[in-house]
């Protein structure tokens, strides 16, 4: 996959850049990446579903790449990025596609097949399971759970603190991101207070422990791109979490196309077992687990990542 040719989707004065490979005959799969990635991050994905014959659809994000990057909050609602996959949807014209989301691209996803099921051929999502609307605010969830040093906490209640912090230095916050996950590690509150582990991790030297999923070519891509639209944009998906959970009030949890949920068995964020809740939800279900890999599969393991898609869309007849 190549990532200095965009397409440009205009959509609310705003452009989102598409990256479209192989035929345009080919069944078409929009691809939505998630946090703090790019388009770019399904570079590993790309050129085995191009050369499956399917019409491979990644987008930078509203505020990632060489998409616009408004600061303004509001920008970054789920109806308003629902409604961009739609916008690059209409561009290119398609009627139908199969959604492959991950990470904060799963919530994207989730929300898309529900708001957009007539668009909606079918479901993939890495990473992020489609979970029912909890009765009080996830924000007081997180807090509460995991203290006012989770990340999610830190990205709304001092975001320029947190912006200035990353861009000191984006190369070391993706040497420190962009990482296999230990076997067996569990999630405690220290590792989701992000903010305090990357100035830590600073005051070390910003170590490379060979723990790392990306190349230097590879991550100055990274680099370069956020050094364009700044932390604070795609900080502001984090930061929309309220008004997010708000807008889901009455919105179906049930999901009727066909879906596959691949999670990667050393994600120790969301790891297999959060997706348990999904076989009351999602009818049409199938759930496969990467062995060995941690939570940036398209890097960590890609060939077995791709393995579980395209046997999954061929099995299904995609």
């Amino acid at each position: 996959m190549t990532y200095d040719d965009p397409t440009f989707v205009p959509i609310d004065g705003f452009r989102i850049a598409a990256y479209p490979h192989g035929p345009d005959s080919g069944t078409p799969i929009v691809m939505i990446h998630g946090w703090p990635e790019l388009a770019y991050s399904w570079a590993t994905t790309v050129p085995a579903l191009a050369q499956a014959g399917y019409r491979a659809l990644p987008y930078d994000l509203l505020g990632f790449g060489r998409s616009s990057a408004p600061r303004g909050l509001s920008h970054y609602r789920i109806e308003n990025l629902v409604g961009h996959l739609e916008a690059v949807l209409d561009h290119f014209g398609i009627a139908q596609a199969v959604m492959l989301g991950h990470d904060w691209g799963g919530i994207v996803l989730w929300h898309a097949v529900r708001m957009l099921k007539h668009r909606t051929l079918a479901a993939i999502s890495i990473s992020t399971p489609h979970v029912g609307r909890p009765p009080v605010d996830p924000m007081a969830i997180f807090e509460r759970r995991f203290g006012r040093d989770h990340y999610f906490v830190q990205f709304r209640d001092n975001p320029d603190d947190v912006e200035a912090l990353y861009d000191s230095d984006p190369d070391a916050f993706f040497r420190m991101m962009f990482r296999t996950s230990p076997q067996g590690l569990e999630l405690t509150p220290e590792l989701t207070h992000l903010p305090n582990r990357f100035a830590a991790y600073l005051e070390r030297g910003a170590p490379d422990d060979g723990n790392m999923v990306l190349t230097p070519e590879q991550r100055r891509v990274y680099s370069e791109a956020y050094a364009r639209t700044g932390f604070l944009p795609g900080m502001n998906y984090y930061r929309n979490t309220t008004a997010n959970w708000a807008l889901a009030e009455g919105l179906s949890t049930r999901i009727d196309v066909p879906t596959l949920m691949i999670s990667p068995e050393d994600d120790f964020f969301l790891p297999p077992s959060s997706t348990d809740g999904m076989v009351e939800t999602v009818p049409d279900l199938t759930r496969v687990t990467i062995p060995d890999c941690g939570h940036w599969a398209m890097w960590d393991q890609p060939e077995a990542l791709n393995a579980a898609i395209l046997g999954w869309l061929r099995e299904r007849g995609f």
